[in-house]
């Protein structure tokens, strides 16, 4: 099992992905997406840029809004969480949806308390609580919707040994 060394986070990228941030993605090991893609094309240009890419359906993920039947199976295919193992550590990762515009750390927590690190989006507001464990983050708007934090944003993880580093990035 090869060794991760650079995860790259992003979410609502609502069919944008901003183009600072694409060449960070073309050099990670593994890409999580957090919800509101909005769009099968970016799906497809994040499995070019890398060959592990997780991701989560966002409340606008609605197979409905798309005309093509293989678009639709697509979207359709997304779950509403995962959870998956990077170098014997678990990321559990949701849109963050169900809690509103309101965050629950706690609740997520409570939710994932076997998690290293939760990941969510939704709010559209970049995060990184390592307060307490699990940490919890979001990268904030990765496209160019409401983008709340002034620019589009994501997480980098970079991981050396046992040590994860959390560097939020944001681009005015």
């Amino acid at each position: 099992m090869k060794h991760i060394s650079s995860i790259s986070i992003i979410s609502d990228t609502h069919g944008h992905i901003d183009s600072h941030i694409i060449n960070y993605l073309k050099n990670s090991d593994v890409i999580i997406h957090a919800g509101d893609i909005c769009s099968t094309e970016i799906i497809s240009d994040l499995h070019r840029y890398c060959e592990q890419v997780y991701m989560v359906a966002g409340n606008n993920d609605i197979p409905g809004k798309y005309h093509n039947v293989k678009d639709k199976e697509i979207i359709a295919n997304l779950k509403k969480s995962e959870t998956i193992k990077i170098n014997n550590e678990t990321i559990s990762i949701e849109h963050g949806d169900r809690f509103g515009h309101n965050a629950d750390h706690d609740g997520l927590r409570k939710s994932y308390p076997d998690a290293k690190l939760i990941i969510y989006g939704h709010t559209h507001i970049q995060v990184c609580d390592q307060e307490k464990s699990p940490w919890v983050v979001n990268p904030g708007a990765c496209g160019h919707t409401r983008n709340n934090d002034g620019g589009p944003c994501f997480i980098k993880v970079e991981i050396n040994e046992n040590d994860w580093n959390i560097i939020p990035y944001c681009f005015n």
